[in-house]
């Protein structure tokens, strides 16, 4: 197994330079790299140096990326596996950071917030060295759930919180090769805290807040039980206690539909456990996921991915990518 295949859950800091995008999307998420600047003199072609650790769920990433532009599109996001919340602190550098339609440049002691199902770009203008912390989103929207994640949010550098919280990430950055599980699902928790802490002057107001918590609770509701057959927009409306008018508002206004955001999940799901290659067959897989015809799970794929289930199967078993049929 190449180095760049190497899941970052495991125990130990993961060195090496390899190439830009596999590095990049095998230790943060699914990136593909647009464009490079030219190499200087005597440089070797390497872009990206990354060391990465599992914090428990979460997962911290120190990189240095020479200038170049990436982007996180609609295929790139099909391809992640689950939903997170990204926390870039720069070291060092510049980039300009796009997610959905807002911008901000990251600079030396600028953190910045981001959410993974939101479509994103970034430019690294100088030479950068960054500390990215990824946290499953179901993790954020508990500690803070009235908040909306579905921006980008840069965060003041002046504010305790926020110092607290990039000493707190340097000190697990410096010590987590040592530290056993127990204590790296430890340093995981105190981040997540210091990060809901860091986020709550953010949280909107009166019946705003009250529709960014429903939103966030219907998600993790689904998310629980997205391998249920009943799973429905009326099932997670009687669950939450509230009208199912008022949920579908709640989507609607975020310009997704209930049962969209259902298929949706599955599908991605569905997409990520035929890429890991188990036993299971396209159909059990399938079922494992709340789909309940294989004809159309199969029809519902192809239409998103371009490809049939079985083709990522076979992709996936020879160590390729599926490309989508022209």
């Amino acid at each position: 197994m190449s180095t760049s295949a190497v899941r970052t859950t495991r125990l130990g800091w993961r060195d090496g330079y390899e190439q830009d995008e596999a590095l990049l999307s095998a230790t943060h998420l699914p990136w593909t790299v647009e464009s490079r600047a030219a190499a200087s003199p005597g440089h070797s072609g390497d872009r990206v140096r990354v060391r990465s650790c599992g914090l428990g769920r979460a997962r911290l990433v120190d990189c240095t990326v020479a200038p170049l532009t990436a982007h996180r599109g609609r295929r790139e996001i099909a391809r992640t596996r689950g939903e997170w919340i990204g926390v870039l602190i720069q070291l060092d550098g510049r980039s300009l950071l796009t997610h959905g339609d807002v911008a901000v440049e990251s600079r030396a002691g600028s953190v910045t917030v981001w959410e993974s199902t939101v479509p994103g770009r970034f430019t690294v203008t100088e030479t950068e060295r960054k500390r990215t912390l990824l946290f499953p989103r179901d993790v954020a929207s508990g500690l803070c759930p009235s908040l909306d994640f579905r921006s980008v949010i840069q965060l003041p550098q002046d504010q305790p919180a926020v110092r607290l919280f990039r000493t707190v990430a340097d000190d697990v950055a410096n010590c987590a090769a040592d530290l056993d599980e127990g204590a790296r699902q430890a340093a995981s928790r105190v981040l997540a805290e210091l990060l809901a802490a860091c986020l709550r002057p953010y949280r909107p107001a009166g019946r705003a807040a009250l529709q960014a918590g429903l939103f966030a609770n219907a998600c993790a509701h689904i998310d629980r039980h997205i391998g249920d057959f009943g799973l429905r927009p009326a099932t997670v409306a009687a669950e939450l206690r509230v009208p199912l008018r008022t949920l579908q508002d709640v989507f609607a206004q975020r310009g997704e539909t209930m049962g969209g955001y259902i298929k949706s999940l599955r599908l991605t799901r569905c997409h990520a456990e035929l890429e890991r290659g188990d036993d299971r067959t396209v159909t059990e897989i399938a079922f494992a996921f709340g789909f309940t015809s294989a004809g159309h799970f199969s029809r519902a794929f192809r239409e998103r991915y371009g490809v049939t289930p079985r083709e990522v199967r076979a992709a996936a078993a020879a160590g390729q990518a599926a490309l989508p049929r022209p």
